[in-house]
């Protein structure tokens, strides 16, 4: 049989049903926005890290002139080598819709077996027949292509071929296409011989035994690879290392689990907050009730254990609800971002001990935000309590007096305001959950400006509107007159270029980089430095290294010289200054030093600035020059759009804000939420004020517009405080970006 304390709490839920649905819906808003935050971020992990790592991915690739069967069988029989492929990749042109996208073709000898870097089939056929091609799902939909569609392929100044786009994979080693703005296709070798590109392979990836290896020790056994390989006759271009286990894209996903979770603990406070403020407003209904309790023999324990019950009672209800609408939302969340990052969840599920944690911070929240309310009215005196007359004065409103005597205030409007700081304590919290929500709307809107900023500053420094790569080398001055004599170009310059690699001290090397190499009085770039000097006419062996170069190998500081190797040729460099031009690693040298190492004096790529501008005259411009300069024998291998690699980067950034302007909008929503519960409670509170303004004459529509007053008056307090602390939450929110994602310099716009 149930006690007359909880058939008390029993009726004060059925007879404030309104007051009681408020604090469930605070609970179930809490926990669930909390809760599907917490359940993408297992899902997503789960994938990332668990799918990932089932691909097999390569621990190193050594690029060579050919990697034949027999060399890939004696890397494999190595002791420390649990597996080694070989393939080959030839960028290409893609036409779709009559516009070209840059591709990139992978071609295996064990495409069966896929044993490295594993390749999942999605639909259509697997692997890939001669003469077809299979596209990496991230690609189809950027790429504008179906399954059995035929496009048009074209390998460097090749005869364009057409090739049936025969089935969908899904490589989970890959950056996404989309986000790349790259087409991935699987050919095989009789593909890109049809093509006119070379079948033959020269990349060879490794996959070392022990899993526990750093990225030195990594190196040091691939670079014993190269040695044997070496010996055997092939020559060793390049050897990339990249970080054990980790997916190229990792700093995204560990940027969107970040501020994934961080706004869902946030949101939950908030919710607190909001849960403190209804249960302070339903005991304050309740004061002489719990004086006639204490009246008649109970104690302040009694009734604190009496109004903490109810409160686990409406987490109990708010839980039924939460629980799943948090599930529910979590997996459509987790598969959007899943699908984002090119990872399916397929299969996957949220583990057990997340569930009981959203469940104990269920049960737990509306207890732990109503004890201080509850143990302080518990504690209240009989005569206080039974003298209490509901809404206290508490002191006169400071600038009320002044607001009277200016005049042109209306009674009804005095009233409105007044009531809006009646409660104080309950003003406070409303304006603390407006603040937050405001402020983490402004800061991502903040943060979506400035990276758009930071990205225009990033391209400023490039006066030019594509970069070309020829098929063969050239002198520098005839291609430049070759390319300015067609129609719609500004202005063009020949450049020279290649990779390198950093020789340290203790006898291993580094990752190799891209070298650009300008006319040292080059007007179509023209980078702002951080240290040091730009190019001069007359530099020989000095490089101008980029941020992002600089963190991956300190010791490539401005004044120091370093030993690079170019072309296999290991030669001092001085660094002369630093620049931040982007997020991959790149170093600048003269042309005419690069020219003689790479080229024998000639070159291979150019930059071309148009007289039109926009993206339709762009492409009408790469098709003329492509057109023209072949039929004069400068065959052009590929183009690259500026434009092209802008949207590129800015999609990596973008895709993090928008996530973040999901949660923003979610700490928008709770903050209404606590402004609606503000004013039902003040209508609750206020019945007899209500009443008595009714009696001596007050309309419907006068009461009406003195509540909305009042709402109106708390929001755009809330607005006025969340403008300026949108300032440091701007700040946070930047660094923390930077430090996570790509690092470009962030500017904070005004938005």
């Amino acid at each position: 049989m149930i006690g007359p304390r909880w058939r008390k709490v029993l009726r004060d839920v059925w007879l404030h049903k309104p007051r009681t649905l408020l604090v469930v819906l605070a609970i179930i808003v809490g926990i669930a926005g909390a809760g599907s935050v917490l359940n993408t971020w297992s899902l997503v992990r789960q994938v990332t890290r668990d799918e990932y790592r089932k691909s097999n991915p390569a621990s190193a690739t050594l690029r060579s002139d050919l990697i034949d069967a027999a060399t890939v069988a004696a890397v494999r029989a190595r002791p420390a080598i649990r597996d080694a492929v070989a393939r080959r990749v030839v960028v290409a042109s893609v036409w779709t819709s009559g516009a070209p996208h840059t591709a990139l073709l992978f071609a295996l000898d064990e495409f069966v077996e896929n044993r490295v870097g594993r390749i999942v089939p999605v639909e259509g056929r697997w692997p890939p027949a001669d003469g077809s091609m299979v596209v990496e799902r991230s690609s189809m939909e950027f790429a504008g292509v179906a399954l059995h569609d035929a496009v048009r392929v074209q390998v460097g100044d090749g005869t364009p071929q057409e090739l049936r786009v025969a089935g969908v994979a899904r490589d989970v080693g890959l950056a996404p296409g989309w986000m790349d703005h790259v087409v991935y296709g699987f050919v095989t070798p009789a593909t890109l011989k049809q093509l006119g590109a070379p079948s033959q392979m020269n990349e060879l990836q490794i996959v070392v035994r022990d899993g526990k290896l750093d990225r030195e020790a990594i190196r040091r056994l691939a670079f014993e690879v190269k040695a044997q390989l070496e010996r055997a006759g092939h020559a060793v271009s390049d050897v990339e290392v990249p970080v054990p286990g980790r997916h190229v894209h990792a700093a995204q996903i560990e940027s969107l689990l970040f501020t994934q979770g961080a706004f869902g603990v946030l949101a939950l406070l908030m919710s607190g907050v909001l849960v403190v403020n209804l249960i302070t407003a339903m005991l304050a209904g309740q004061v002489r009730e719990i004086g006639i309790m204490k009246a008649i023999g109970a104690t302040a324990g009694q009734v604190a254990g009496m109004y903490l019950g109810l409160a686990l009672v409406m987490g109990v209800i708010a839980s039924l609800v939460a629980l799943p609408a948090a599930a529910l939302l979590g997996r459509g969340y987790a598969q959007f971002t899943a699908d984002l990052l090119n990872f399916s969840i397929a299969g996957v599920g949220v583990p057990t001990k997340i569930y009981a944690v959203q469940l104990a911070v269920g049960l737990l929240l509306p207890v732990c935000a109503a004890a201080i309310p509850i143990v302080h009215g518990s504690r209240i005196s009989v005569s206080a309590a039974l003298r209490d007359f509901g809404i206290a004065e508490q002191g006169k409103l400071s600038g009320t007096g002044l607001l009277w005597r200016l005049g042109g205030i209306s009674r009804p409007l005095l009233l409105s305001l007044r009531n809006a700081f009646r409660r104080r304590q309950r003003m406070a919290l409303t304006l603390l959950t407006l603040a937050l929500g405001g402020s983490v709307y402004l800061g991502a809107l903040n943060l979506r400006a400035a990276i758009v900023g930071s990205v225009e500053l990033l391209f400023r420094p490039q006066r030019y509107d594509m970069s070309l790569s020829f098929a063969d080398s050239w002198p520098s001055e005839s291609l430049e007159v070759a390319l300015r004599s067609v129609a719609g170009v500004a202005n063009a310059e020949a450049w020279s270029g290649g990779r390198a690699v950093l020789q340290r001290g203790d006898g291993t090397r580094g990752n190799s980089f891209q070298v650009l190499a300008p006319p040292a009085a080059t007007t179509m770039f023209t980078p702002q430095l951080q240290q040091g000097r730009w190019l001069r006419p007359g530099d020989r062996k000095v490089l101008v290294v980029n941020a992002r170069l600089l963190a991956d190998e300190p010791a490539l500081q401005v004044g120091t010289t370093v030993t690079l190797i170019v072309a296999g040729k290991a030669e001092p460099w001085t660094v002369v200054g630093s620049a931040d031009t982007g997020p991959s690693p790149v170093a600048f040298a003269p042309r005419e030093a690069m020219a003689a190492l790479v080229g024998g004096g000639r070159v291979t790529t150019a930059v071309v600035a148009g007289l039109s501008r926009g993206e339709r005259a762009q492409l009408e411009l790469a098709g003329r020059l492509r057109s023209e300069l072949g039929e004069r024998g400068f065959g052009v291998k590929s183009s690259l759009m500026v434009e092209e690699q802008r949207h590129a980067i800015e999609d990596h950034l973008l895709m993090v804000a928008g996530f973040l302007g999901v949660m923003a909008q979610l700490m928008i929503v709770v903050g209404g939420l606590a402004l609606a519960a503000t004013m039902s409670l003040a209508v609750l509170e206020r019945t007899r004020e209500i009443g008595v303004l009714r009696a001596i004459g007050a309309r419907h529509r006068s009461i009406l517009t003195m509540i909305y007053v009042e709402g109106l008056v708390i929001s755009l307090l809330g607005w006025a405080l969340a403008v300026p602390l949108s300032v440091p939450m701007s700040v946070i929110l930047g660094r923390a970006f930077g430090r996570i994602m790509l690092p470009v310099p962030v500017v904070y716009l005004p938005h």
